[in-house]
């Protein structure tokens, strides 16, 4: 009884850290319309998750969002600065002089959410200033 327990939970634990989200770079603003921020995203959402849902992932971060709705030069970015909450600066590749926005299924389901693996990598001229942003997720589900 104890070995299958024992095995129970390191099988869990596994499970657990194969589904657990990682997520590294930054996302810099200056002087747009949403304000002038940095943060580095410590959290994201996989776009199936949210309702109505979309293909993409929300990434989070110090009371800052951007939000990845798309893959490829069809993609759009949102960004959400701190609170107080202004409206959302929409993003998208003609503003951009460095544009590589992907998203891709990863093939992993966490609590009935598809999640999701990406990058995005733009340099961006818009609402009055500029966006910068490299991030790359992996595994976000919730």
């Amino acid at each position: 009884m104890v070995v299958v327990a024992a095995l129970g939970t390191v099988g869990g634990v596994l499970l657990a850290r194969r589904a657990a989200a990682k997520i590294s770079g930054g996302v810099t603003a200056d002087g747009a319309s949403v304000g002038t921020f940095k943060f580095s995203p410590s959290s994201c959402a996989s776009g199936h998750a949210f309702v109505p849902g979309f293909f993409g992932a929300e990434l989070r971060g110090s009371g800052c969002a951007l939000r990845v709705v798309d893959s490829g030069p069809g993609a759009r970015l949102w960004l959400y600065g701190a609170m107080p909450r202004q409206p959302a600066l929409g993003i998208g590749q003609p503003s951009c002089s460095e544009w590589d926005v992907r998203v891709e299924w990863a093939h992993l389901t966490v609590n009935r959410v598809y999640a999701v693996n990406g990058h995005v990598n733009v340099t961006c001229a818009v609402g009055g200033g500029t966006v910068t942003a490299h991030v790359n997720f992996e595994r976000c589900a919730q």
